[in-house]
């Protein structure tokens, strides 16, 4: 045998080997996670005079320190919660201090950089004052760098959805016009009030109402729940996903003009009579980005096709039935390089769906009681973050009746190792805040694995601004490779695993070669 035809054939049998093992450390342990609610000192639970089908939090760092909080909008059940993470395991109520602590029937909340000052701000749904609510009551809180909010929605001009009644539910940012500033969107149920909107971030702290310019007057007589913006079609410009109640959802290919084109029946989606919640990833591996949708016992695994064109799958992958189903997360909890589900309900338990794919075949397993989340709930809003930064992703339920319910990951198996990537737009105008819409992948083992920065709605929830890789047994990444949301790409090579690092979109703001532990 010549020499480089005997190299080529043992580099071949060393790549099987190493993809077997791979793929064999993918399907290594569901991971176990501990209730953590009490001694984490969340201590809230959502206001009862609100509608049944609201509650729901946002998770994100408020104080530039390292360790994520918890902003609670309590629904009217005392005031708003602010809980800044202590950095051992527990939280403190700062919402007074931060001068945010009111109580009105707020419904949920987005978090985003609107003023690309470095600071997360906080877009507050409301239907108004106690008792009686009132229009014009959305809250846009300004962080002031200092431990404190500033309420500016009335001068950013997003105090209200709709003019004709309170409104307002899920809401996302998203920069739709790839300007390099947060757009908002706004979701609205009560169709008799006309409160989906979209505002466009004029970038000097004002937005305008872009909803009918933009394309979307099919919103009109939605029962809107979670918006969310993603580049479903990889031309960098975000489609809208808007899920509503009573088949209402619509489904928006971005024009890459400032328009929307309403594509809900050519692509395939809003297939179900209630769909609710949300979640995006790329569950396939083939490069472009799926959706997940809950429903009352139908839920829609939406795989895309490519060209805004999507396959319902649920049904193949064993992902159709959560009950009646709300708030839902993409997280491999696990860290088996697979992206599993977590989904909750109403009345009900939560739901884990372990992911099993195989051969390109999806699957996935519901796991939820034997890994240590499948208590009782009456479940709304749900969002991931990792709370005591060990590299596992953590899970917090936001209850419409009950206390809120705080999960840590305890993941203690072999061969389990992981990536959390922030990203930073210093220095670069026309990418947003935290890289929010940016796509991160890694390549590991012959495969690349795909995440990106979002900051939509899943149901009046969000989880952290960060891109989570599970990574198995693999002990570096072959490359880590950012497409940032101008077009702009920063590759890295050779990256460790188990860190937590940001990746700055000017290489002059990288720190230590570009990773921060």
């Amino acid at each position: 045998m010549p020499d480089h035809i005997g190299l080529s054939f043992r580099v071949l049998i060393l790549f099987i080997l190493f993809s077997a093992v791979f793929q064999a450390s993918a399907q290594q342990g569901n991971g176990t996670f501990s209730d953590q609610t009490d001694g984490s000192l969340i201590n809230a639970s959502f206001g009862d005079a609100m509608p049944g089908f609201l509650a729901g939090g946002v998770v994100g760092d408020f104080n530039n320190d390292g360790w994520q909080d918890v902003f609670y909008p309590a629904g009217g059940a005392g005031a708003d919660k602010l809980y800044i993470n202590n950095g051992d395991g527990t939280f403190s109520d700062q919402a007074a201090a931060w001068n945010i602590a009111l109580e009105h029937f707020s419904s949920a909340a987005a978090v985003g950089d609107y003023n690309n000052d470095g600071r997360l701000d906080i877009f507050v749904t409301s239907l108004g004052p106690i008792p009686g609510g009132g229009i014009g009551e959305h809250k846009l809180y300004r962080n002031n760098a200092d431990n404190t909010f500033t309420d500016v929605a009335l001068a950013a001009g997003v105090n209200q959805s709709s003019a004709l009644g309170p409104d307002g539910w899920g809401a996302a940012w998203g920069d739709y016009d790839l300007d390099g500033d947060l757009d908002l969107a706004v979701a609205g149920w009560n169709e008799t009030s006309d409160g989906n909107r979209l505002f466009r971030n004029d970038g000097d702290g004002t937005f305008t109402d872009v909803t009918i310019s933009a394309g979307l007057s099919s919103l009109d007589g939605t029962n809107g729940f979670s918006p969310r913006f993603a580049d479903m079609d990889g031309d960098r410009f975000p489609e809208l996903i808007w899920i509503g109640d009573f088949t209402t959802g619509h489904y928006y290919s971005n024009d890459g003009d400032g328009t929307f084109t309403d594509v809900t029946v050519s692509s395939n989606t809003n297939l179900d009579g209630t769909e609710m919640g949300m979640t995006v990833a790329d569950w396939d591996e083939d490069g472009d980005f799926d959706f997940y949708v809950t429903t009352i016992d139908t839920n829609n695994l939406y795989i895309n096709q490519g060209g805004n064109v999507f396959q319902n799958q649920a049904n193949e992958a064993g992902v159709n039935d959560t009950d009646w189903g709300w708030g839902t997360v993409a997280v491999d909890f696990n860290h088996d390089t697979l992206v599993d589900i977590v989904a909750t309900v109403q009345n009900g338990r939560n739901y884990a769906f372990v992911n099993t794919t195989s051969d390109g075949m999806l699957s996935f397993n519901e796991v939820a009681q034997s890994i240590g989340i499948g208590a009782a709930v009456d479940g709304r809003g749900i969002a991931n973050f990792d709370y005591d930064n060990d590299g596992d992703q953590d899970i917090i339920v936001f209850p419409h009746n009950g206390s809120v319910q705080l999960y840590r990951n305890d993941l203690n198996t072999p061969d389990t190792n992981w990536l959390r990537v922030f990203l930073d737009n210093s220095g670069i105008s026309d990418i947003a805040p935290n890289g929010i819409g940016s796509v991160v992948t890694v390549t590991v083992g012959g495969r690349t694995l795909m995440g990106r920065v979002d900051g939509g709605s899943n149901y009046l929830s969000q989880s952290e601004l960060s891109a989570h890789f599970g990574l198995g047994a693999a002990t570096v990444i072959d490359q880590l490779q950012v497409d940032w949301t101008n077009g702009m790409q920063t590759i890295l090579t050779d990256v460790p695993v188990n860190q937590t690092i940001t990746v700055g979109a000017d290489p002059e703001v990288m720190l230590n070669d570009g990773f921060e532990s």
